[in-house]
Parts: structure tokens; C-alpha cells; sequence
């Protein structure tokens, strides 16, 4: 657990300007103790923590929590823990309170019950921060796979613009054109982005804003203040663990998807 250090940054094409961070707690109300959920053999924290490293870029990982259960876990495995406040109103809240403990110019902020999230999208996002640094803000999307996640109320979804700016976010679909065509026009917002220092440091000076606190979304308080969303699209929807049920589902990728499968092998055999 650190207080306060710069790691050690090993330099590739601009990566060493870049962390990984993953905010965790324990008092998730929907399901509470998730991240602590075993999936073969190992809690889910620890899951997503090893999908980060497994990035092509060397990236470092960080997991910043409150809670001592947490990061004692995460040391346990030879991972590297930032302690936070106990309580914080969201998840960037909590990463900005850590990034004040590290140095780097760019955080990419994996949702610790991101437990399916591709080691390859995790690569694309580095790729577009080290090609476009001056972009401060980018979001994971991805399509729909079910009509019925139009209403799913813990799917949180999206409309892109033409420009590929994230135009609005939601948790019911808005719109009223036939759920055929809302399913082209509609994305999925995922549990990965990425947001400059700057940027990161200013939106926790702002007060949260009545969108973001009526949906609970934590994007939103961006759009509300003004900033630009640049999404990045993955051909993958894979998904999170949000409610109890979505616990089957995970396992059932884990066991039927060749790609997850894989992935899940790799993240067995991980060593540091």
C-alpha cells in the first residue's frame, strides 16, 4: 500500500504517461461484497487487477479503496493498493483522490466488476491516448446484443454523434422509434475509460451535477459541465456484474466463450 510514491515507469512510445487505476469498495448496494465474489479460484478484484496487467504496454496497475479488506487482498496477490477515504459520492472522486498520490498525465479507470473487460480493448484505449494526448476524455462503447437492454435500467447506454462524441447518456432508452432501430442508434456504455490529470483534478472541483446524481452515472456530471466524450467502440459486449443474476451469466462466458476462455487461462497462470 502507498502514501504517497512515483513508481517506477518503464518508457514505450509514450505508455509511461499512463496508469491503470481501479476503484473498488465494498458496499456496493445492489450487491454488496462483489468484488470479493471467487470466480475460479479467485475474487473478482483480483481478476480485473490481472486483465490490467496483461496490457501490452507495460501500463501499471493501481487499486484504490477504503476499505482494508480490499487492499490487503490485492497485496496478498503482489498487487499495489492506494489507500482513499472510506466514503466518496462516485468512483472518480475516489480515483482523483489517489492520482494525487501518482504521477501521470492520463488515468484509465477499469470498473472493478469488469470482470469479462478484454486485455485487447485496454490496449486500443493506450493506443488512442498515445496518439491523440491532447483528447482528455474517452469512454468504451459497444452495441446492444438484446432488445430488452434498451430497458435495462443497469445497462447504462448511449447516442454517438457523427463527429464520434458521446451525444447523451441514459439508463432507459429515450427514444421512440421501433426497438429494431433504436438497437443501430443506441450503444452501451462501458466499465473502461480514460481522462487527463487536468481534467480529472478539475470535474472533482465541480459540484456534482442533478443529472448525475438523479441516474447515479457518473459521466454524465462531463456532459453537464460542457465537456466532450470521445467513444471508443469495441466489437465486444460482454457482461459486468451489477445484480445478483448477472453472476450466472459471467460464469457462463467464462465457460462458453473460446476468447474468454483463453483469457481466463492467461490470467491463471499470471505472474507479476
Amino acid at each position: 500500500m502507498i502514501a504517497g510514491c512515483s513508481q517506477i515507469k518503464v518508457s514505450k512510445n509514450g505508455a509511461e504517461e499512463i496508469a491503470i487505476i481501479i476503484p473498488a469498495r465494498l458496499d456496493s448496494q445492489r450487491l454488496p461484497n462483489k468484488v470479493l465474489l471467487e470466480f475460479a479460484g479467485l475474487p473478482m478484484i483480483e481478476h480485473v487487477r490481472r486483465r490490467g496487467l496483461l496490457n501490452s504496454f507495460s501500463v501499471p496497475v493501481y487499486v484504490t479503496s477504503g476499505d482494508d479488506q480490499i487492499l490487503n487482498l490485492v497485496e496478498s496477490f503482489g498487487g499495489t493498493g492506494i489507500k482513499t477515504y472510506l466514503e466518496h459520492s462516485d468512483g472518480l472522486s475516489r480515483v482523483n483522490e489517489a492520482s494525487a498520490k501518482l504521477n501521470f498525465q492520463h488515468y484509465i479507470i477499469l470498473q472493478g466488476d469488469e470482470i469479462l473487460s478484454l486485455p485487447s480493448d485496454i490496449d486500443q484505449l493506450i493506443r488512442e491516448i498515445i496518439g491523440s494526448p491532447s483528447v482528455d476524455i474517452w469512454n468504451q462503447t459497444t452495441a446492444l446484443s438484446h432488445e430488452y437492454e434498451l430497458e435495462d435500467p443497469s445497462i447504462v447506454k448511449c447516442t454517438v454523434d457523427t463527429s464520434g462524441q458521446i451525444f447523451s447518456i441514459f439508463r432507459k432508452s429515450p427514444l421512440t422509434s421501433n426497438s429494431k432501430l433504436q438497437m443501430k442508434l443506441i450503444s452501451k456504455i462501458c466499465g473502461l475509460f480514460a481522462i487527463s490529470k487536468n481534467v480529472l483534478v478539475a470535474i472533482n472541483q465541480k459540484k456534482a451535477t442533478p443529472l448525475q446524481i438523479a441516474e447515479s452515472i457518473e459521466q454524465l456530471r462531463f456532459l453537464e459541465y460542457g465537456l466532450r466524450i470521445n467513444s471508443l467502440s469495441s466489437k465486444f459486449n460482454f457482461p459486468s456484474i451489477n445484480v445478483p443474476e448477472d453472476v450466472e451469466k459471467v460464469k457462463e462466458v467464462l465457460k462458453g466463450s473460446p476468447l474468454q476462455i483463453q483469457i481466463l487461462n492467461d490470467v491463471l497462470s499470471f505472474t507479476p
